[in-house]
């Protein structure tokens, strides 16, 4: 099975040489930078493309890796410069919001769409791709030779509805990038208390770790400690009083969130006292 990849950026460049030494061969790269495709092929000892057709022509599945708002246009692209080279070819995308449902017109052209995306972030272009969780959707043919080529890898992939795709990534942002936005909000804090950026950090860092840490082994319910796990009401009474404005509001819904959480935890205790003041959004 051989993959052409069109863009040469961070995703493209990683998915690709993660590839290396399995079933698949990397055919080639095409990227609107020349240079780029030409570091790419060299990393993974394949062709440079210069267009459309010669990726198209040279591969079984065609990898479009570059931003998301380009994929549809590239698309587009593809059908009116590639007719006659399209049949049986399968075309992927690796977004984690956008679904197969791009690849409009696939099945009157005979091709066949998925996407794939790793449950992970790719900040280079060598990122390690080892273990990462993979989620795929669209045409059966397309996502089972890709799932077999990851699984082989031993990566776990599992298939999704396309309809769902919006919702995943959204979990998928708050589970990474929102996180980022609370550890800020958490550094600001402690930056009122006289303490320099830096040093906030490298205090919460161990905190932030091992409270990581214990989520993912244990789950959530497990994992979870603190005054909202205890039900203690004064001392959330007391943290809502230092916060105003968009900041408080943050806190008071996460801890309502954390209230249902704790009570599966511990189904005999009560918090109702907790529950009303998380209620009143003005204190």
């Amino acid at each position: 099975m051989k993959l052409g990849f069109i863009g040469a950026g961070k995703a493209g460049c990683s998915f690709s040489r993660y590839l290396q030494g399995t079933q698949a061969e990397i055919s080639g790269f095409y990227s609107k930078t020349l240079k780029h495709s030409k570091q790419a092929a060299e990393d993974t000892g394949s062709a440079v493309f210069l267009c459309l057709q010669q990726v198209v022509s040279a591969s079984d599945v065609v990898m479009i890796t570059t931003p998301d708002n380009m994929i549809g246009e590239i698309w587009e692209k593809i059908k009116m410069q590639c007719q006659g080279l399209l049949a049986g070819k399968i075309f992927c995308h690796l977004s984690g919001s956008l679904s197969s449902e791009i690849f409009q017109e696939r099945q009157k052209l005979g091709v066949y769409g998925c996407s794939l995306h790793p449950m992970q972030a790719i900040s280079g272009k060598r990122a390690d791709l080892t273990g990462a969780f993979f989620t795929g959707e669209g045409d059966q043919e397309a996502v089972l030779p890709l799932k077999e080529l990851l699984t082989a890898k031993g990566n776990p992939v599992a298939v999704m509805d396309p309809a769902n795709k919006k919702k995943y990534h959204m979990a998928a942002s708050t589970a990474s990038n929102l996180m980022a936005g609370l550890a800020q909000m958490a550094i600001d804090s402690l930056a009122e208390c006289g303490f320099e950026q830096d040093m906030a950090l490298r205090m919460l860092a161990p905190l932030m770790r091992g409270n990581m840490e214990n989520i993912c082994e244990k789950g959530v319910p497990a994992a979870l400690t603190g005054p909202v796990e205890r039900g203690d009401w004064e001392t959330v009474q007391s943290h809502l009083a230092q916060l105003e404005g968009e900041k408080r509001e943050i806190y008071r819904l996460l801890s309502r969130q954390l209230v249902e959480v704790a009570q599966k935890k511990n189904e005999t205790r009560d918090y109702s006292n907790l529950r009303t003041i998380l209620e009143e959004k003005d204190q």
